[in-house]
């Protein structure tokens, strides 16, 4: 048989980044996939690689419940036309959306990947009430598949959900690594050096690469303080930012994007689909979010054979082990990123060390076709288990 799969994300950049090739695959073997996510300027794309239909339904990112509950009657109505016998979830809106309309709807499997949680970096009213959305997500589903096993140990700890509904696929990650695109064998060099170009590159340049959602809680104020101090001792460094800022959620102080926007040695560039060719000419890869599920962005660095610093976080944690295939610092911590980043430039070589080191766990753990059939077997077990029993069985 057929199996109808609907793969849900909260933003349109979800699909294009996070889930990049999974909906594809699953329909070329044995399933009908429908995508759903808020519009967004990534969906022509989007759907060109995919190959399977896409439905818009606007689902905020801000706490909005008369929003949200119209999200949930829209998405209501889809599933009851659709009938899916999967749909898999991934964002906190569409992990709260999806669950509750898939449980009214009758769909008999509802999957949410847990990609990082929220409510751990927010304080008072604002994080107690993430973290009731995000159990209360748990509650209408069938089964919770964390990304990392630190994020599970996290949750169970906290007794935000019980261990047994809540399994990590494989080794963790929501997509694997696309070997055959991160490979440094495949770089080409005329391209390369238009890219370069963007960075204004030099030969004798050092590049601090960071690719990511320019916010706070990506740790991009205490990497641009941190390369601000580094830059008297390291004259040839310079900082590259890949990724859009974000005004009206976590934005930058005034401080950070007045240096961004008046230190030379700074580049930002908005959006690029070809991360792998910043990786292959940068010194270091720098992340120090403050919170993760299972970052691509780190698999991608070592599948690039490009030495990683990393914040000690859930998720982080879960790739980087210090100083056996990178180098952690404490998350939110200037000081700690400055000593990291200053040790890395000065050990060049044994860096080098670490990235190889990374690059075969790539290798060995985290391919994404590997993770893909362990997800069309826990599909078509999970509906064999669940597709005859009532929804609230």
């Amino acid at each position: 048989m057929r199996y109808r799969l609907v793969r849900m994300t909260a933003a349109s950049m979800a699909l294009k980044v996070s889930t990049r090739g999974q909906p594809k695959y699953m329909s070329e073997h044995g399933f009908d996939v429908t995508m759903i996510s808020s519009d967004g300027w990534e969906l022509p794309g989007v759907k060109a690689l995919e190959g399977v239909p896409h439905i818009e339904v606007n689902l905020t990112r801000k706490l909005s419940p008369v929003a949200d509950i119209i999200s949930i009657i829209k998405l209501y109505r889809i599933f009851r036309k659709l009938k899916p016998h999967i749909i898999h979830t991934e964002n906190l809106k569409a992990n709260l959306a999806g669950p509750i309309a898939g449980y009214f709807a009758g769909v008999p499997v509802r999957i949410q990947t847990m990609a990082g949680l929220v409510s751990p970096m927010k304080k008072g009213l604002k994080g107690w009430l993430i973290r009731q959305a995000e159990i209360l997500s748990f509650k209408f589903c069938t089964d919770v598949w964390p990304n990392s096993h630190s994020s599970m140990d996290y949750m169970v700890r906290t007794r935000m959900i019980k261990a047994s509904r809540a399994k990590v696929i494989g080794r963790g990650s929501t997509n694997g690594i696309d070997l055959e695109r991160f490979n440094p064998n495949v770089i080409k060099p005329r391209r390369l050096d238009e890219i370069k170009m963007t960075t204004d590159f030099h030969p004798d340049d050092q590049i601090l690469l960071f690719a990511g959602r320019m916010v706070k809680d990506k740790g991009v104020q205490e990497l641009v303080a941190a390369f601000e101090r580094l830059q008297p001792e390291f004259p040839h460094l310079k900082l590259v930012l890949l990724g859009p800022q974000e005004a009206d959620l976590d934005p930058l102080d005034n401080r950070t994007l007045q240096a961004i926007s008046n230190n030379k040695r700074i580049v930002h560039i908005n959006w690029t689909d070809e991360v792998e060719y910043y990786l292959s000419f940068a010194s270091l890869f720098v992340f120090p979010s403050y919170r993760e599920g299972f970052p691509n962005v780190i698999m991608q660095a070592g599948a690039m054979k490009c030495p990683v610093v990393c914040s000690e976080i859930v998720g982080n944690i879960d790739i980087i082990s210090h100083r056996v295939n990178g180098i952690l610092h404490k998350v939110q911590d200037e000081d700690s990123l400055f000593d990291a980043v200053r040790f890395a430039l000065q050990h060049k070589e044994y860096m080098q060390q670490l990235a190889q080191k990374l690059y075969e766990d790539m290798v060995t753990y985290y391919d994404r076709y590997t993770l893909y059939e362990l997800y069309i077997k826990e599909y078509k077990e999970l509906y064999a288990k669940r597709g005859k029993r009532p929804v609230n069985g």
